[in-house]
């Protein structure tokens, strides 16, 4: 967005695609989305089955367009996104994402109100990071990575939990000895 475009006392954005880059071009994307404000709403087995599903259409509404790994974590996503065709029909980047939050959005937004739920409605962050694959080994890290994100998550979850327990034993000891 322009500096005139901006209000006033708002931040400015941090541009996140690579610029001058035709984000049409072949070539596998590797794609993270947040929730709005960061909250833990993809822990809704319903929400998950609905990223889950509403991915896998990608590729019926997109010409040229394999969507590959992807792992639905808490508070946000990590896909690969492939396009594998070339020519004018083929969408960017930034139009199949935009897409693919909008069509997830409205299936959960549509359960809320089928199953007259009290759930928030807004799932996603305005925007989503994007990292251009390059070659076969950084394709098979990304892969890897995203494929792992559970476990390091849990890992840096259980690794938080000792620390506070940690600090809890020697806050606790402290006080005992202040008796």
């Amino acid at each position: 967005m322009e500096n005139s475009k901006r209000r006033k006392g708002w931040p400015q954005r941090k541009k996140l695609r690579l610029e001058g880059y035709d984000y049409r071009l072949p070539g596998a994307y590797v794609i993270t989305i947040c929730t709005e404000d960061r909250q833990w709403l993809f822990q809704n087995p319903i929400l998950q089955a609905i990223l889950y599903e509403e991915w896998t259409k990608l590729s019926q509404r997109y010409e040229g367009v394999a969507p590959g790994t992807i792992m639905v974590m808490y508070d946000h996503l990590h896909c690969i996104l492939v396009i594998e065709g070339e020519g004018p029909g083929i969408a960017s980047v930034s139009q199949i994402i935009g897409a693919y939050k909008s069509c997830a959005a409205n299936a959960w937004l549509r359960y809320i109100k089928e199953n007259n739920v009290d759930l928030p409605g807004k799932i996603w962050q305005a925007q989503f990071h994007d990292h251009i694959v390059r070659g076969k080994r950084d394709f098979d890290a990304q892969n890897k990575y995203i494929l792992n994100n559970p476990a390091a998550f849990e890992e840096k979850q259980r690794a938080k939990q000792e620390e506070r327990e940690k600090k809890k034993m020697e806050g606790k000891d402290v006080k005992d000895f202040s008796d």
